[in-house]
């Protein structure tokens, strides 16, 4: 085993035994805050944390998966919970090192700290000033350190202010977001961030972020304003962003020469039920400003429009 294999066995390891500590029922507030300072450590340590929750989901997509019938027997048999959970703990960890293919398993998004619901926004203020709006079926956590603010975006959309009215720095405190693809750090900006699958979507609206991708190697991609650029776990594709990237904040979905399908798609976040485009008018090209807190009034002055 090489030394970077051997590096990586023993965060794993030691991600699997913070999760079992945190789902004790004893768990203390200080060892909450300590976990939080191993997670600001070193991105290694929140990589290796996200595999642990992704396997754990994945175990609980499956039935009848024998690894957890079998930590459902020790309980039964009387073991504390505590060590059952350690037992899934590092049967996570264990199954990480190997060669188990990871597949998109479904975030439990009812976790999360901060979450909405669809048709929903909502605003946050962290401590520090950094202001969030939460769009539609957004789903976070906000980790705070004695020098970091580490929020985690499971599922979403996020509009991100860490600069106050006066132009100053809100937060002294070093900011940054991290997706299942890596991590984003803001410089002093105004900026949103959108899960998209299997990417993660950045848009700049005023100074810059450097995107860090999860297995890129150290390679780091610098946005400013105006740029926009789709992170996948190994690189950044860069490309001019549209000037009302944020026009969700504000209630509006702003389209500018968009196929008819892709309206459909983005209007069809703010509402439950099924929204689709015949394919026959897919490609009818869409400009205007349409409502998302009412998506039926929005679809209506769409239908008016070709009528």
């Amino acid at each position: 085993m090489s030394d970077i294999q051997a590096a990586r066995k023993d965060t794993l390891r030691a991600a699997a035994r913070w999760y079992a500590l945190l789902c004790s029922e004893e768990v203390t507030a200080q060892q909450k805050h300590a976990h939080a300072a191993w997670l600001a450590e070193d991105p290694a340590h929140t990589h290796a944390w996200q595999e642990v929750e992704k396997l754990r989901r994945q175990f609980q997509a499956i039935p009848g998966t024998p690894a957890l019938d079998a930590l459902q027997i020790k309980q039964r048999q009387g073991h504390s919970r505590r060590a059952v959970l350690r037992g899934f703990a590092l049967l996570a960890a264990g199954s990480a090192l190997g060669s188990l293919a990871w597949q998109r398993a479904p975030v439990d998004s009812w976790m999360a700290s901060h979450r909405t619901a669809r048709g929903e926004r909502r605003e946050y203020t962290l401590a520090g000033g950094t202001q969030l709006v939460l769009n539609t079926a957004t789903a976070l956590d906000v980790v705070e350190t004695s020098t970091t603010q580490l929020i985690r975006l499971y599922a979403g959309e996020i509009f991100i202010r860490t600069r106050n009215e006066t132009g100053k720095v809100a937060a002294a405190k070093t900011l940054q977001v991290h997706t299942e693809q890596g991590t984003v750090v803001p410089l002093g900006t105004v900026f949103t961030v959108r899960k998209l699958g299997t990417s993660t979507q950045v848009t700049v609206l005023e100074d810059e972020v450097e995107l860090i991708p999860q297995s890129g190697g150290g390679k780091t991609q610098h946005l400013v304003a105006g740029e926009q650029a789709q992170m996948s776990s190994v690189n950044v594709e860069v490309a001019t962003a549209s000037d009302q990237a944020d026009s969700w904040t504000r209630g509006l979905l702003v389209a500018v020469d968009w196929p008819l399908n892709r309206l459909v798609a983005e209007l069809s976040r703010y509402r439950t039920g099924v929204l689709r485009c015949d394919p026959s008018i897919a490609g009818l090209r869409v400009s205007g400003a349409f409502p998302i807190d009412n998506t039926d009034r929005a679809l209506s002055a769409y239908s008016k429009l070709i009528a």
